[in-house]
């Protein structure tokens, strides 16, 4: 089969520490072009990815026949660069957040579905193996009833000016880290969660927050979430508490208690504390980056549109953080 013809759009460290080295290393796609608007930029990245740049994802849509589009830009961009690429009728996997608003996400999600093209926004958490671990030890309903989650995830402040920019960035730590934690408890609890508090608070006097919480209820389950951007080094931990046992986990260490039976993984690979349960996760080197390219990389090469978070989940994870800023100071953010 002839391989997918990808264009990146951005050529910061995500696009070209990630993405492109994960489509190039997948069997069924390779990057022919990339997208910088700012000229040293683009021409360092031409030299460095051996690669045509261009100022624009318009002009790079008009001199190739692109299958995939891939957005490494700041999210105020996001929408303009999809709903392009769409009508260009191309497959989409775009970075986190997916939009600035609910609204936004919505008409992206509604111009793919009427394309027809696969779509997927970049969560990250959901690819580390001890997420898939937890996931799958919820899915088989280990812990019993679900009684309580809590989340926090707390991370460097960020470099790029444009996360301070509520016009570029759509607001700021919220915006920013919600988006992982919020994909994986769609995927334990699916359904329509209801906010039902939220703060904001800016620590250092920018213009976008940088600490955030926020309650929910999925279906009665109380859910707390936390961030901040605060910490020399990030940390992400999800606890997690059921009516027959427990678990917590961050990218490295997930450990709990089923049925009162302990048991610990570490750095993703080796059962700790056996209860009998190790030999459903196999031992595999962690690179969570590249794996969540390849398989939206295997879903378009197979025009399967149910990828792991459609434009829809975009939609649905947009919808919680509106509502949250909503309640947060009357929506400052």
């Amino acid at each position: 089969m002839t391989k997918l013809a990808v264009g990146v759009v951005g050529a910061g460290w995500m696009a070209t520490d990630y993405h492109v080295p994960g489509f190039d290393s997948h069997p069924d796609t390779r990057v022919v072009a990339f997208a910088e608007r700012d000229d040293t930029r683009r021409a360092s990245a031409e030299s460095e990815l051996s690669l045509p740049g261009y100022p624009d994802a318009a002009a790079m849509l008009a001199a190739h026949d692109l299958d995939i589009v891939s957005i490494c830009t700041p999210p105020s961009t996001h929408e303009g660069i999809f709903l392009d690429a769409v009508d260009a009728g191309c497959h989409v996997l775009c970075e986190k957040p997916l939009a600035l608003t609910a609204e936004s996400a919505r008409r992206m999600a509604d111009a793919a579905a009427e394309a027809g093209v696969v779509t997927q926004v970049g969560y990250l958490h959901r690819y580390y193996r001890n997420y898939q671990r937890a996931l799958r030890l919820l899915s088989n309903h280990m812990l019993g009833d679900v009684v309580e989650v809590t989340v926090a995830h707390h991370s460097t402040p960020p470099r790029q000016g444009w996360y301070y920019d509520p016009d570029l960035a759509g607001g700021g730590v919220a915006r920013d880290l919600f988006p992982h934690s919020l994909d994986v408890l769609f995927e334990v609890f699916g359904g329509d969660p209801t906010v039902t508090d939220a703060s904001v608070r800016h620590l250092r006097g920018d213009a976008v927050e940088d600490a955030a919480r926020v309650s929910l209820e999925f279906d009665g389950v109380p859910v707390d979430l936390s961030a901040t951007w605060t910490q020399a080094e990030g940390v992400s931990r999800l606890l997690v508490v059921g009516t027959e046992g427990w678990l917590e986990l961050d990218a490295e260490t997930l450990q709990g208690d089923v049925h009162g039976r302990p048991f610990e993984f570490e750095h993703g690979e080796r059962s700790l504390v056996d209860i009998g349960i190790a030999s459903l996760f196999p031992a595999s080197d962690e690179d969570a980056h590249a794996t969540r390219v390849h398989d939206f990389a295997d879903h378009a090469a197979a025009g399967d549109r149910e990828t792991a978070a459609p434009a829809s989940r975009g939609v649905a994870v947009a919808e919680v953080i509106d509502a949250a800023y909503e309640l947060a100071e009357g929506g400052k953010r």
